[in-house]
Formats: structure tokens, C-alpha cells, sequence
């Protein structure tokens, strides 16, 4: 889907379910230098634009943002600077109710899963995920889950006593 002209304010203030379209990947099927998509510089522009005002933005797009850009990591080689940010604020503000999108972004690419790892969060938050990361860990019996809710994935959420 391509747009004409936006304002980009209104995109992020007005964003809904039907808006996704537009931060999609729509890409040429290529890897890394040979990697088109006609998505990327409006969702790059937008993703710059969120970060700006991580703390007012509606967490859906934030979320959008952060899957749709982690998505991207395994066809262009690289990770959008601010990514961390992304999953930083979806994990603050909107604690366990993203913690499996967080959880399973992380693990779609290298790149994506060193950037994750560089999240601050607060004492209270980080205990509470992992709560119901041991939580999502002791009653998940799909392996592949398992795979995702490792040690080190855990110790992510660990504080320091």
C-alpha cells in the first residue's frame, strides 16, 4: 500500500488496527543490499517520529512498530538504532500482556536479540515479568516455547539483590 502524502502526527495520534497495512512489510523477496520494500522509509520515518514521544503513544502501534521492524531484521541484515527503545516501552508500560511478543521478537534474528537486550526497566516491572516468565516457562508443554523462554532470555528480568 503505498500513501500519497501524510501528516505523520496524525498518522500516530489516529492509529488503528486498519492503519497496519502501511507499516507491513511489502518486499521484493531479496536479502541484505538487494532488499526492497515499499514500506520501509514511511515505517522508518515513523518509527522515528514514535520514539520521540515513546511515552504517549499508544502501545499498539508501538507494538506493530516493533514486530513489524524485527520482521525486517532477517531480510536486510540489520536492526532499526532505536529498537530497544520499542521493546523497552512495551515492557514498561505494558508489562506482562507483551512480554511473549517481546520474547518471541527477540529470537527472529541476531541482531534483534542483542538489541533487545539492552532494556532498562524498573525493579518493579522487571520482577513482575519474570514472575510470568517462570510462570510461561513451568506450564508451556510446546517445545518450541520452550526453546524461547531460556536462561538467558531469563536473566534478562533478573535483579540485582
Amino acid at each position: 500500500m503505498q500513501l500519497i502524502s501524510v501528516d505523520f502526527q496524525s498518522f500516530i495520534d489516529n492509529y488503528s488496527d486498519s492503519d497496519r497495512e502501511f507499516l507491513n512489510v511489502d518486499w521484493n523477496g531479496k536479502y541484505g543490499a538487494k532488499f526492497k520494500d515499499e514500506n520501509h522509509l514511511f515505517r522508518l520515518q515513523i518509527a522515528e517520529a514514535v520514539c520521540e514521544q515513546l511515552h504517549q503513544v499508544d502501545l499498539g502501534l508501538i507494538r506493530d512498530l516493533f514486530i513489524t521492524l524485527g520482521q525486517v531484521t532477517k531480510l536486510n541484515f540489520s536492526v532499526y538504532r532505536n529498537y530497544h527503545l520499542l521493546a523497552q516501552e512495551l515492557l514498561e508500560r505494558g508489562g506482562v500482556d507483551y512480554l511473549f511478543d517481546y520474547v518471541c521478537a527477540a529470537h527472529i534474528s541476531f541482531d534483534a536479540y542483542l538489541s533487545t537486550a539492552n532494556i532498562v526497566l524498573s525493579s518493579s516491572r522487571k520482577q513482575e515479568l519474570l514472575v510470568y516468565f517462570d510462570y510461561l516457562r513451568a506450564n508451556s508443554t510446546d517445545a518450541e516455547v520452550q526453546k524461547l523462554l531460556s536462561d538467558q532470555m531469563r536473566s534478562r528480568f533478573a535483579t540485582e539483590d
